[in-house]
Formats: C-alpha cells, structure tokens, sequence
C-alpha cells in the first residue's frame, strides 16, 4: 500500500477503514485512521461509527471531543452515532452536551437526530426530555413514534406509551416492527393484547419470528396461555430467548410442570439454558423437576 501511495488515497482509506470496523477487527481500523492526518469529516464519521458499532462506545466519545478540538465541525451524520453511544453506555451529561452541539451547528430539527435524542433520554431515564423533543419536533415518521414508546416502556410508562401507540395509528402512521414491539411490551391487559395483535394482523406482521415470540410473550403476560403456546408453536425456529419467555409464563402462571416440559423440549432440541432462563421466579415442584434434569454430575447445564 504504501508503495502504490494508496496509503495517500483518502477514498480508499476510508473504505479500508468501514471494511475493517465491519469485520471487527477495530483496531486495524483505528491504526489506518491515526496514520492518515485528515480533517475529512466523511473520514473522522466512518471511525466514529466502525467504534459505535462495535461497542466501543467510549472511545467514540473520546474521538468526537478530538474532532472538535481540531475544529473540524460534526454533521448529520455525526450526530447519530455519538448520541447512540452515549444511550449505550448510558451517559447523560455528555448526551447533554451533544444535543447542545447539535442546536448550536442548526441539526436538532432533523428527524433522526431528534429520534436519537429521544431514544438516549428514554435509557437515561430522563423521560421528560424524551417527550419535550418528541413534542417539539417539526415532523414526525414511525421511528419517532416507536422511540417515543420505547422510552415510555423504558421509564415505566406504559399506560402512556400504549396511548402514543393508538395516537400514531390514528394519524395515519402505518406502524413498524419497531413501533408493534414496544407496544406488546407496553400491554397489560387481555383486551389490549388482543387490540394490538389485530394490528399486528391488519399489517402483516404475524410472519414475522420477533413479532411472534413477543405477541406469544404477550398474551403468556396477560394470562391467555393457550393463544400464547399457539402462537409458540407457530414458530418455525424458536432460539434461547423464545424459549425462555415460554418458560418463564408458564411458572408465572403456577404452571411448573407445563415448564418443566417446554425446558425438556428446548433441551432435547439442543438449545440449553442460561443463568436467566434458570434463575426465573418459580415454586418448588418446578425446581425438584430440574434438579433431575441437571444431577450434580452433568455436564449439560451451561449456566
């Protein structure tokens, strides 16, 4: 590369760059990066994602305060990234001081920012400020209205983030994945349950594996546990976590042996248990019949 004086050629290392951030492998990414002197912001973007998307949330902050020192300006793009890392860790002061950058260099109104924000403030448990930016924005599309939800989901507001759900419905928003699964997660009643997996059906998402396993996690919550094993079996590929929320319904429901026999049925499908799936609030009979599932001796038990 550095023969070619490819290593001079800055759409090739940026390129370089996102090729090394998607496979993983940050560290090569960020040697490429600090060995080319750029204030392209395209370039400094590319980075900042690459460590956001790989869990590095940290040092994304730390190349953000870097971008600006240097006094080269974050764009639309930025924006996003540095927001999601800061409702990862989560960090409120310092996603403080990003929304304050974005109002200062004019990118609040723009939607996706404000449904960054909105999803940071939510996992902040700043709830109030997610709704003053979701109230103040100039437009709104179906991710804000499923941002909106999750934070009301987030910060025990669910009485309130099931009245958002009906009020997008009824402005015409056609609702996403995103939108019907934080409103499942929102229900607390049979009546809703069945209101929102109509939705569900009116638009499709019944096919759907995630909107399946909810919807049955769902009506399982509410006490419906017939419609919530249907809607179980229907699940062409069932993982730990399908699983587990089955499990943990029916002991909920003071149905140990019911799910004592859908932990069999996991198991002898090769999907075997975590801490979570084991540590869930059942009675006595439900620990007895997995204490002969998993003998001192056993080697199966993957806690």
């Amino acid at each position: 590369m550095l023969k070619s004086d490819l290593h001079r050629n800055l759409h090739f290392l940026t390129n370089l760059i996102s090729q090394y951030a998607s496979l993983g492998s940050v560290s090569y990414a960020y040697s490429v990066f600090s060995s080319t002197p750029s204030a392209d912001l395209f370039l400094w973007n590319v980075m900042i994602r690459g460590l956001v998307d790989n869990s590095h949330y940290h040092h994304a902050i730390l190349l953000y305060k870097q971008m600006l020192k240097l006094g080269i300006q974050p764009d639309d793009f930025t924006f996003p990234f540095i927001i999601k890392a800061c409702s990862c860790l989560p960090h409120f002061e310092f996603g403080v001081r990003v929304h304050l950058d974005a109002v200062k260099f004019g990118y609040q109104p723009h939607v996706f920012i404000s449904n960054s924000l909105i999803t940071m403030y939510g996992k902040c448990d700043k709830y109030d400020l997610s709704r003053q930016v979701f109230d103040e924005m100039p437009e709104k599309n179906v991710v804000s209205w499923s941002a909106i939800i999750g934070a009301c989901l987030q910060n025990d507001r669910c009485e309130e983030g099931f009245s958002l759900f009906w009020q997008m419905l009824s402005e015409g928003s056609r609702p996403s994945k995103g939108a019907i699964l934080n409103a499942m997660a929102c229900v607390r009643s049979c009546e809703e349950a069945d209101d929102v997996y109509r939705v569900v059906l009116e638009n499709g998402l019944d096919f759907d594996q995630s909107v399946q396993s909810a919807a049955a996690g769902m009506f399982a919550r509410c006490g419906k546990m017939e419609v919530a094993r249907k809607l179980f079996n229907g699940i062409m590929s069932k993982d730990l976590v399908t699983w587990a929320t089955t499990i943990e319904a029916y002991a909920k429901a003071d149905l140990p042996f019911e799910a004592l026999g859908c932990l069999k049925q996991m198991m002898l499908q090769g999907i075997f248990p975590d801490a979570i799936t084991l540590l869930m609030p059942v009675d006595d009979e439900y620990m007895t019949g997995c204490s002969s599932l998993f003998p001192s001796n056993s080697k199966s038990f993957r806690a």
